[in-house]
């Protein structure tokens, strides 16, 4: 009796062609870092969102301290220059806060977590990479604009 050792080689092929235990593992572990990744964005993100509420709080205190300082610079002319330099660091400052917030904005609008699935492993990794980098920066940014805002709050 012959047996047909064509079924026989293609399953043997087929076999050997297969992903391996370590290529089933390394997959598995892509899966995980991206999902471990996604969850490291919004970690960051999540911590420095509720700042936005306290940039527009500053915000409005500021610009009622500009009023303030200007109600002072006409009671008191020997002390415009000091006000004057009080006013403008104000609204640098004012406009640091207003960037901050557009940053978050921004990476709110920006962020495609809808289509990571879509994207091959590899990529959505580096694209979380990436992510995480300007999540971080929005929140040294946010950061920095209400500890600076705090500051002169309290002057």
């Amino acid at each position: 009796m012959k047996i047909p050792h064509y079924p026989i080689a293609l399953a043997l092929l087929t076999l050997a062609c297969g992903p391996s235990d370590s290529d089933k593992k390394e997959g598995t572990e892509q899966a995980a870092s991206v999902e471990q990744l996604e969850k490291d964005v919004f970690a960051v993100h999540d911590e420095v969102m509720p700042r936005i509420s306290e940039i527009m709080k500053l915000k409005k205190d500021l610009n009622g301290k500009l009023v303030t300082l200007d109600s002072l610079k006409q009671a008191s002319p020997s002390e415009a220059v000091r006000i004057d330099e009080q006013k403008e660091q104000g609204r640098l400052i004012v406009r640091h806060l207003t960037e901050a917030d557009s940053l978050m904005m921004d990476w709110m609008h920006r962020y495609n977590g809808d289509t990571l699935k879509a994207l091959p492993e590899a990529d959505a990794v580096r694209y979380l990479n990436s992510q995480k980098e300007i999540i971080n920066d929005v929140k040294k940014k946010i950061n920095q604009s209400v500890g600076d805002a705090q500051s002169y709050l309290k002057q």
